[in-house]
């Protein structure tokens, strides 16, 4: 390295970034700004493992890119670290974007990757595993669900979290979620949403927003899973992007929904807890 880039990397502004785990794939892509990776030095901090973030770091901070997280974070609450940084030092709120349409019958209960409130219910009854994969395919799920109250509380939610940042993502969303996927999972947003607030950052910085010349190379992240949606749901939502005969990309394997829903079945009922190794063990055996 010659001395002027030296000298360049020397005179980097401190940048923290701290999110859940949108905040790696954001980080990767303003560092594909030049402007930005000649400004600024990322330290970034994952905030749903409680991550600290030394106060020696906070009080020399000239950026702090972070999403907000409320008071009951205690220290690492948004208003906390704030009061810790310098007067000079500039701060942007970005999403935390979570998107529950596509998989409405996603339960939030631990002890389970990616839990199916419907497929839970079903494990309560006394039934074989062929009837609990009938009924869940194909039971109609409308007459057991209210999916219009599950979304709008969903967006509400989203609407608020939507008021701490300056980039706005809601809206876009909900006019485009039909026509192409734009979720992973629930919190695994694609390359677009991500790109999105990426170029928001960037333009709320006076920098440059990054262009399709820059972005096109750059994978998607969260390859690993592609959670399988309900055809029904599919239905329901009217989305145009998949089907019964959609195949998703899960830990390894090419799988439709029955496959997926096969997979879960029997997890389940060997007692495992641990999907994910499941998922990927049955995907290396095929």
């Amino acid at each position: 390295m010659d001395y002027a880039n030296l000298c360049s990397i020397m005179k980097r502004k401190i940048c923290i970034l701290q999110a859940n785990c949108q905040g790696e794939p954001i980080e990767n892509l303003l560092n594909l700004s030049s402007n930005f990776t000649e400004t600024y030095e990322v330290h970034r901090f994952t905030n749903y493992i409680r991550e600290p973030i030394p106060d020696e770091l906070l009080t020399k901070c000239d950026l702090f890119l972070y999403q907000h997280l409320a008071e009951n974070w205690g220290e690492l609450s948004s208003a906390t670290l704030r009061n810790k940084l310098k007067p000079e030092c500039k701060t942007i709120a970005f999403p935390s974007m979570l998107f529950i349409h596509y998989w409405p019958l996603w339960s939030g209960k631990k002890g389970f990757d990616y839990p199916d409130t419907f497929l839970e219910s079903l494990f309560e009854r006394d039934l074989s595993e062929s009837q609990i994969l009938h009924l869940f395919l194909n039971a109609k799920l409308t007459k057991i669900y209210d999916f219009d109250s599950i979304i709008a509380k969903s967006e509400k939610i989203e609407r608020q979290k939507e008021t701490y940042c300056s980039t706005k993502y809601v809206d876009f969303i909900l006019s485009n979620y039909k026509h192409r996927k734009l979720f992973n999972t629930i919190n695994h947003p694609g390359k677009e949403l991500l790109l999105n607030t990426a170029n928001g950052v960037l333009s709320e910085l006076g920098f440059y927003e990054l262009g399709t010349g820059l972005t096109e190379s750059v994978a998607d992240p969260f390859p690993d899973f592609e959670q399988p949606i309900h055809p029904q749901i599919a239905e329901y939502l009217g989305l145009e992007f998949c089907g019964p005969d959609t195949r998703y990309h899960v830990y390894g394997a090419d799988l439709t929904f029955k496959e997926y829903a096969i997979r879960y079945i029997k997890c389940r009922r060997m007692g495992m807890e641990d999907f994910i190794g499941f998922l990927q063990a049955t995907a290396r055996n095929r």
